[in-house]
């Protein structure tokens, strides 16, 4: 097949999180099982441009990859050439993947598909659930909705990379055809190794995007109510001004000894970090997937995530770690059954790679996408 996908951020935008690793993991991997793969995006990484030659064809890990530029600073990347671009081309594929929502690459993308009478999938990232609806400048999502969205989106294939992401779609759009496939999550192919005992001490992992949206401010109440020795390490992109809002709830809450900042971490690195872990902790307001879940387990490291983490359900149903809801004194509670549980820990290490292997494999997972972009 001859397939486009359109992305508002590509690697190496590293900054913008899980979407970047799963979406060029997927269209990897379609390059490797025989496809053509083009990527449409723009020249974004936070509050600067990467330094690509806009609109020109770049090889990218194997797949074709066309930056441009964005006259727009902010998250609406909007791009006018990109536009241009899709209109004049856009016939010229077997299929179209749009991926995200609430910026003006993947707006205008869904508006070409409608005026050329293309039927794209489309993954929104978790952009159609209320948390996010209802955040961030939430009058002007209203408008685009009634606008675009209620009109446009029935028409499309839902993508959803989880059974809550199910749910929150057809909570929108219940006549929706929405097809759930787990995102594709890279990790190293060699196994991780045995995991050091642990002790009296729990060590704590935080590893994602430093963002209100992740829920720190619920784990450090939690975390000033227990008794029980721990450490935790946050690691992750951030804004500073938010990062000094937190060490300041951290001294507030009294937890400033136990809390380290370890900044970014990519690559080796990250998985090193991963592994060195007792659990990781995720308590987010809202996640449709969270691949720091699945890399974590990969290496071998329980998780202990909110229920509002869309593959909360999945962690559930195959033991893999705690699940809390976002009440802070919930929170502590499921610390402290961690901690209880902390013997359990070498026999999950043990499990959840297995499982992983098993779950998402890639020859599996990139039949599911095929199938979904051949129907009707």
């Amino acid at each position: 097949m001859n397939i486009l996908h359109v992305i508002p951020t590509y690697k190496p935008a590293y900054i913008y999180g899980g979407p970047i690793y799963s979406s060029s993991a997927l269209c990897e991997q379609l390059v490797a099982d025989g496809h053509k793969v083009t990527v449409l995006t723009t020249t974004a990484n936070g509050e600067v441009e990467l330094d690509v030659p806009p609109g020109v064809a770049q090889n990218v890990d194997g797949v074709q990859t066309l930056y441009f530029k964005r006259v727009t600073k902010d998250n609406t990347n909007f791009s006018p050439d990109l536009v241009k671009y899709l209109y004049k081309n856009i016939k010229n594929y077997d299929a179209v993947h749009i991926h995200s929502w609430w910026n003006l690459v993947a707006i205008f993308t869904v508006l070409v598909c409608y005026i050329k009478r293309v039927r794209p999938v489309f993954s929104p990232r978790g952009m159609l659930c209320q948390y996010i609806l209802e955040t961030n400048h939430p009058f002007q999502k209203k408008i685009i909705q009634a606008v675009i969205g209620n009109r446009l989106l029935p028409k499309v294939k839902f993508h959803a990379t989880s059974t809550m992401e199910v749910h929150e779609i057809k909570g929108l759009y219940p006549k929706s055809q929405v097809e759930e496939i787990f995102n594709f999550v890279s990790v190293p192919e060699q196994p991780a190794p045995e995991k050091a005992p642990i002790g009296d001490k729990i060590k704590f992992l935080f590893m994602s995007r430093i963002d209100p949206k992740k829920g720190l401010e619920l784990l450090f109440k939690g975390l000033s109510m227990v008794q029980f020795p721990y450490e935790l390490t946050i690691a992750g992109p951030f804004k500073e001004d938010y990062v000094n809002q937190l060490k300041a709830l951290t001294r507030e809450y009294g937890i400033e000894a136990h809390v380290k900042w370890v900044g970014p971490v990519y690559g080796e690195a990250k998985f090193k970090l991963l592994h060195e872990h007792d659990v990781m902790v995720l308590t987010s307001y809202n996640e449709n997937f969270a691949n720091i879940v699945i890399e974590s387990l990969a290496m071998g490291t329980p998780v202990l995530i909110s229920n509002m983490v869309g593959l909360s359900a999945y962690i559930a149903e195959n033991k893999l770690g705690w699940i809390s809801t976002i009440d802070p004194v919930n929170i502590k509670e499921t610390l402290e059954k961690a901690y209880a549980e902390r013997d359990r820990l070498p026999e999950l290490s043990k499990l959840a790679p297995i499982l992983m292997k098993r779950d998402f494999d890639r020859k599996r997972l990139v039949n599911k996408y095929l199938d979904l972009y051949k129907s009707k």
